[in-house]
């Protein structure tokens, strides 16, 4: 009926589109790049790109040692895959029915957890980080988990689950295999993210009426909680000495805050770090991550090399039922 609609990158299956009550149609035109390509940021925004082929990448995740990064690939089989930095190669780490979304390293890097639909409903499973052995099920569970973030001693598990209601929580899985609910309430508490040194627990929630970063003591997490961002924040990480806490603002940057624990909690004023328009942002899940020296950050970039987003531009249709009416007649 209509060319050249924009559709949304990911795998939403979405178009930027609306309609008037008057019978009228906007739509943005153009197409959107759903290959991606990876690369380092430094501190100073100069990029170093991946060799890795473009493919629609999301959620990478560094292995402790810094060597290997786990990623959540969504363009064929939904599965987890893992970039080997000194070989240069990217290997499929999952295999089977279901889609595989969201690793995480444990802290020893021996394994890598994730949350899938292999044997139903989606639960969290590992599996040996050198790819032998069989897929081990964590969770059983109706609540959808996904697994964020281990304390440092591998002891715990932190993880999003959906509550009835549609209500998203945070859960712990413990090392004995049980599970309870960590922090619930009306409103959404996601992308949790531990501290190095296992004390602090960050993650983002609506509790103001709009996405903010808390920080709270982990794991009695009911000591104390403080905010973070001022207005507004999204996917906080923690620097890996925990001196500084990352997150991404809405006017689309990465920003950082110093972080100081003694004699008691205190965070300092935003700083800019890196600019991130051109880097994909994603709808959940924390999209970017850092190196173990804490001097750069692996994003994901829209688009493949030499991709360039077509020209856009915001359409206007007047009276468009009546032009359906004409293309599409109906028996009255």
């Amino acid at each position: 009926m209509v060319d050249g609609v924009m559709g949304s990158s990911g795998d939403v299956g979405a178009a930027q589109f609306s309609f008037s009550d008057t019978g009228s149609l906007v739509y943005l035109s153009g197409v959107a790049l759903d290959d991606r390509t990876l690369v380092w940021v430094d501190r100073n925004g100069r990029e170093e790109p991946l060799t890795a082929e473009p493919r629609r990448y999301f959620n990478p995740r560094m292995s402790p040692d810094g060597t290997q990064l786990a990623l959540d690939v969504r363009d064929q089989e939904n599965d987890i895959w893992i970039w080997h930095f000194e070989r240069e190669t990217l290997t499929r780490f999952t295999f089977g029915a279901g889609n595989k979304h969201y690793p995480a390293w444990t802290p020893d890097g021996r394994r890598v957890v994730f949350d899938s639909t292999l044997d139903g409903p989606r639960n969290i499973y590992w599996k040996s980080a050198d790819g032998t052995g069989a897929v081990e099920q964590l969770t059983e569970s109706e609540m959808v988990p996904t697994p964020y973030t281990f304390s440092p001693d591998g002891e715990r598990l932190v993880f999003r689950q959906i509550q009835p209601g549609a209500v998203r929580s945070l859960g712990v899985l413990l090392r004995d295999g049980s599970s309870e609910t960590l922090l619930s309430a009306e409103y959404a508490q996601i992308n949790a993210e531990i501290s190095p040194d296992g004390g602090f627990l960050a993650y983002q929630s609506n509790e103001s009426g709009r996405h903010e970063i808390y920080v709270r003591p982990f794991p009695a997490v009911e000591d104390g909680r403080w905010q973070i961002s001022a207005s507004g924040g999204t996917q906080p990480l923690w620097a890996p000495d925990g001196q500084e806490l990352f997150y991404r603002a809405p006017g689309g940057e990465l920003v950082a805050v110093r972080i100081r624990t003694d004699p008691s909690f205190a965070s300092s004023k935003a700083e800019v770090v890196v600019e991130l328009r051109s880097y994909f942002a994603g709808r959940a899940g924390r999209t970017y991550d850092i190196s173990p020296d804490g001097k750069r950050f692996l994003m994901i970039k829209e688009g493949g090399p030499g991709d360039e987003a077509s020209p856009t531009e915001l359409i206007l249709v007047q009276n468009w039922f009546e032009e359906l009416e004409r293309l599409v007649p109906t028996e009255n």
